[in-house]
């Protein structure tokens, strides 16, 4: 008979213990789905950094960072972010530093206490030492975009041609100065051989060049190839 009250009050126990769970977990839930909510009505995010180098915009983590604050403020959560594990792996003769950085998140509900874990991971090369910087910042942005999806203004996945695409847009003069700089580099030791390819181009001065015709002259003189 007593065993038989002992095991009620464990199973009472335990309902108790599983509705306090859910309600917590409902709160919560419903904090993030209302930050979705504000997420949704700023429309899609316009990308305010751009790499010079390659000449496309993106959504900087200077960006996320102060779209998230204000975001997680107003919905009574905190986030806060761990390092789990850091990888040395193999780079590129360009970018020898390469890691690979694995990452915990924590979202907390600040009324309950009661928090959510989620584990992302982000892999960067770099030339010198911003490579765990980097890493870091794709892992960060991912955990962000995919659990809040964040839509920013250029996707790779879009395919409407009526957006004007940032990256392909090409005219006289918009070489970028991460190519200047490269172009400057790879002929400092031959001048003579990059007037020569300019003139090819009906160009003069490498400022001259659009991006495609600076990127051909790069990618030709790294493959060995007769830039025509």
């Amino acid at each position: 008979m007593n065993d038989e009250i002992n095991e009620s009050r464990v199973d009472r126990f335990k309902d108790k213990e599983t509705n306090i769970n859910y309600d917590l977990v409902s709160k919560l839930q419903s904090k993030k789905n209302k930050l979705r909510s504000k997420l949704k009505e700023k429309g899609i995010l316009v990308k305010g950094a751009t790499n010079d180098y390659d000449n496309y915009e993106y959504f900087s983590e200077a960006q996320y960072k102060e779209l998230f604050t204000e975001l997680f403020c107003t919905n009574g959560l905190e986030f806060d972010s761990s390092e789990i594990n850091v990888q040395n792996i193999d780079g590129t003769d360009k970018q020898p530093f390469a890691i690979f950085v694995t990452m915990e998140y924590t979202i907390t509900d600040i009324e309950t206490g009661y928090s959510i874990k989620s584990i992302h991971s982000g892999i960067a090369l770099d030339k010198g030492d911003k490579a765990i910087y980097k890493a870091k910042t794709g892992a960060l942005k991912s955990y962000l975009a995919s659990t809040f999806l964040v839509a920013t203004k250029d996707d790779p996945e879009r395919t409407d041609k009526s957006i004007k695409r940032t990256e392909r847009k090409v005219s006289s003069g918009t070489i970028t100065e991460g190519q200047k700089n490269l172009l400057k580099t790879m002929f400092k030791d031959n001048p003579n051989e990059l007037k020569k390819i300019l003139a090819t181009f009906k160009k003069k001065n490498i400022v001259e060049l659009n991006v495609d015709e600076a990127s051909k002259i790069i990618t030709n003189k790294k493959e060995g190839k007769v830039n025509e």
